[in-house]
């Protein structure tokens, strides 16, 4: 038997946190959202009383049910249970863990080329410093990916812009930055846009042409953008500078992730990716780039090009 009850929330802050509590009670027979007051403290469903508890233990691992005891700034809360891999947060947590994973076997693998294919001329040793960012910026991109891939299900036609936009620019700006510094804005370039306007639309092929098309402006801009900048900068802490870039893009995935989780939930899927595919392509792109970084065509403008 139905009944209708009233349950004390918070964090219900626009459209996008409703329809998530809507997809928690589909889980529910018979369960249902009535309504949520103006001002987002109360909100009325209806269910079978047996479901009562389990809705909210629901409500609450998403810190949606409003207990004083453990009232929390909800990024605060949600970073808490994703380090911490708590219940309804594992896929997010796995994410995590798969990135730091990914990120280490990279910095093997570069190390690895470094003393065995890597040329070892006072070019290589000007431009070691980039270098070091490159496992880093694959890898922090591969997680970002592998999130979007998980919940890319659920997104409306602007989750899917936004998250597009987000990956394309990031992938694309931090790519064609490196490239730029070590070959210059042609070569920069090319690699920026291929890496942001690839990346965008593979991931969101199946959002629409919108996200997908907001991938690739994304990709096409940052990519000459990075590139441009690291030229325009050579002669000006660009190293220090690419460093700072490189720690601003990680908050921006971040907070992409942060964004996600708000709009559409923590990650539901049965299905995860797979951390071997997940290192093998991140393994082949850091190849590609240290390749194109070594053996590419190259400006007469580059960092490896002053003493």
């Amino acid at each position: 038997m139905t009944h209708t009850l009233q349950i004390p929330i918070r964090n219900v802050s626009c459209e996008a946190c409703t329809i998530v509590i809507g997809r928690m009670l589909n889980k529910f027979p018979r369960a249902r959202v009535e309504s949520i007051s103006p001002d987002a403290r109360t909100l009325t469903i209806t269910c079978e009383e047996k479901d009562v508890s389990a809705i909210k233990d629901k409500l609450r691992e998403y810190n949606y049910l409003n207990e004083e005891r453990s009232a929390k700034e909800h990024v605060w809360f949600v970073l808490e249970r994703i380090i911490g891999n708590k219940k309804g947060f594992e896929g997010e947590h796995t994410i995590l863990t798969q990135t730091l994973g990914v990120m280490a076997i990279l910095v093997a693998v570069l190390g690895a080329l470094y003393y065995t294919i890597i040329p070892a001329t006072p070019y290589t040793e000007r431009i070691l410093p980039i270098l070091a960012l490159v496992p880093i910026g694959i890898a922090l991109n591969a997680g970002a990916l592998a999130h979007i891939k998980q919940v890319r299900a659920h997104f409306t036609c602007s989750n899917g812009m936004m998250a597009g936009m987000i990956i394309g620019m990031i992938a694309g700006f931090l790519a064609g930055a490196i490239a730029g510094a070590t070959n210059g804005m042609f070569v920069g370039s090319l690699v920026g846009m291929v890496i942001g306007m690839g990346v965008s639309a593979w991931v969101l092929r199946t959002n629409g042409i919108m996200s997908v098309l907001e991938g690739l402006m994304a990709g096409l801009m940052s990519g000459t953008m990075g590139a441009m900048l690291s030229v325009m900068m050579l002669l000006d802490h660009l190293v220090e500078f690419l460093y700072i870039l490189f720690g601003v893009g990680a908050l921006i995935l971040a907070g992409m992730s942060y964004f996600m989780i708000k709009e559409v939930g923590p990650i539901q899927s049965e299905k995860k990716v797979s951390f071997a595919t997940m290192t093998m392509v991140s393994i082949l792109v850091l190849v590609a780039i240290i390749a194109v970084i070594f053996w590419g065509p190259k400006s007469s403008f580059t960092l490896g090009g002053f003493s």
